[in-house]
């Protein structure tokens, strides 16, 4: 990766790694495009998320995927848009990818590199499907009141509080490594959803 004009992308991915998940699919602007991007040294985990894929992929992985699929990030409120138009034109948000495969050797990392920067795509603007099997988290719901025993009318009801159930904890924005026991719900989901998009272009093939 340093020798193929990723050098710089590849300093950025030490600097933090001990804050990388593993099994990460990268999309790496050369060195050239790096250099007109201005990187705080805090947004360096927010920028390579948005340039990470929770899934290993290779080329032929993203060339099956149709256009307008919306792939996940480990960037919570980011996602990758889809533009397939064939013959190796591949556009991820808007960016073309122009160099399959740069890194595939390891169990952890898969890279390839692109024209461009992944700007954030805010995930809400299409919601992705749930993951296979994973039924939704149910929202949080007052505890339901039973009805008071008749009484004289003389004397009034009782009356009954509702406990609420606290608000599901929010999603930690910074990304960990799988092997670790505190990984969220979320990146395990958006990982199953990339690996379901595939296995679908792969047993239907347009």
């Amino acid at each position: 990766m340093q020798r193929a004009s990723y050098f710089s992308f590849a300093m950025l991915i030490q600097m933090v790694q001990d804050k990388l998940p593993d099994n990460s699919t990268f999309l790496m602007p050369s060195d050239r495009m790096l250099s007109k991007i201005l990187i705080p040294e805090n947004e360096v985990v927010a920028f390579l998320g948005r340039h990470s894929i929770p899934s290993l992929l290779l080329f032929d992985d993203l060339r099956r995927l149709p256009s307008g699929t919306l792939v996940p990030t480990y960037q919570p409120d980011s996602m990758i848009t889809v533009n397939n138009s064939g013959r190796r034109n591949l556009y991820l948000n808007g960016a073309l990818l122009v160099r399959p495969n740069v890194c595939t050797a390891g169990p952890s990392f898969r890279c390839h590199g692109i024209y461009g920067e992944m700007t954030a795509v805010a995930a809400n603007r299409a919601a992705p499907p749930n993951c296979a099997g994973a039924a939704p988290l149910p929202p949080a719901a007052a505890v339901p009141l039973l009805a008071p025993p008749p009484q004289p009318t003389s004397v009034a009801p009782p009356s009954v509080n509702a406990a609420v159930s606290p608000s599901p904890a929010g999603f930690d924005n910074s990304a960990r490594r799988s092997g670790s026991p505190a990984i969220s719900f979320s990146m395990a989901c958006s990982a199953a959803m990339v690996q379901f998009l595939i296995l679908s272009m792969v047993n239907n093939p347009s």
